[in-house]
């Protein structure tokens, strides 16, 4: 798919207003993105999140059930200082509520004996439990680096599928493979490529894709502050091109009525709704669907922004938000391939 990266920076340009500007100053953004903040929620919701993003999230421990129980690691980890609080819709996690001086929560020798994986948040485990929902077969996870995704697919799976994690920065594939060892894991197969180049690599398709895309990460600002900044709206219109590349082409490696499931850890529309909507323009054999399961009370994808419409089916991705849910900004849009 051929994607003309001036034209998505039309498509995604804005000029500030004067209260955009004077509150990225305040809170230190480039202001581009505050007023895509306000012309999305508001000026009252704007200032909710931006406060919501000085505050930490809590980090999660997601319990290797292949080895360990999930009480019976409570039980070990608390005795060790840490303060653990249940997730109600993940039996296997534990929000860390606090922590001892010492050791940290990746130094322990549960952590090294494999009984455990840390997440910075809890919003990776939800696209996993969308995916697998009522489901066992293989999965590929096309970007699946630092492998929270893979590693609890393969562990929810078990001996039911073979999770295929693939990812193109070497160094971060080496912490999955690092994940796999620690965890051990089976069942999945690492493969070090492009992800817009899978199509043409792997001669088996699949019914449930996972593209957690390369984004900007927006939604992270809580445990990288440097996001506010590093983003420019070049460096955007470029990620948002590789997105719709990575989604077209990874289109073509679902089985028919199988699930490609779209997410990034952003907020911003251009890399969510406005990517999902330029692949539907140019495929017919896709649809969004609603999810699944409600592991709790998600917000609708966007309709349309600004000037942009979109798809009305485009309302059934999920949108979560630091000032509503307390968790990282994220978004998901489940894509059935048509039969």
């Amino acid at each position: 798919m051929n994607i003309d990266i001036a034209s998505v920076y039309r498509d995604i340009y804005t000029t500030p207003t004067q209260e955009a500007v004077e509150l990225a100053l305040k809170y230190g953004y480039l202001p581009y993105m505050v007023q895509r903040y306000i012309d999305m929620l508001g000026l009252n919701n704007t200032l909710k999140l931006l406060e919501a993003f000085e505050k930490r999230v809590k980090p999660v421990v997601r319990t290797n059930t292949l080895l360990i129980q999930p009480r019976e690691l409570k039980k070990r980890l608390e005795k060790l200082g840490f303060q653990l609080e249940e997730i109600p819709w993940s039996r296997e996690s534990y929000w860390v509520v606090s922590q001892p001086e010492s050791p940290s929560i990746g130094a322990t020798h549960e952590y090294l004996k494999g009984y455990y994986y840390v997440h910075r948040d809890a919003t990776s485990l939800i696209p996993v439990y969308l995916a697998l929902h009522e489901y066992s077969g293989d999965v590929l996870d096309a970007c699946a680096a630092p492998g929270g995704k893979a590693t609890f697919t393969a562990q929810l799976l078990h001996d039911k599928g073979v999770v295929y994690a693939n990812d193109l920065v070497l160094y971060r594939l080496k912490a999955v493979i690092g994940h796999i060892a620690r965890m051990k894991l089976n069942n999945i197969i690492v493969t070090w490529s492009d992800a817009r180049k899978l199509r043409d690599k792997l001669k088996k398709r699949f019914y449930r894709v996972l593209l957690d895309a390369p984004c900007s990460g927006e939604g992270r600002i809580s445990v990288d502050p440097g996001r506010k900044t590093r983003t420019s709206l070049l460096d955007l219109a470029i990620m948002v091109k590789r997105e719709i590349e990575l989604l077209y082409s990874l289109a073509d490696l679902v089985e028919k009525n199988g699930l490609l499931v779209y997410i990034t850890c952003s907020i911003a529309p251009e890399e969510n709704e406005y990517v999902v909507n330029k692949v539907l323009e140019a495929r017919s054999d896709l649809e969004v669907v609603e999810p699944p399961l409600k592991l709790f009370n998600y917000a609708k994808g966007l309709t349309e922004y600004r000037s942009l419409k979109f798809k009305d089916e485009l309302e059934h991705c999920i949108r979560i938000w630091p000032h509503i849910h307390g968790l990282f900004g994220y978004t998901i849009c489940l894509l059935r391939k048509r039969n």
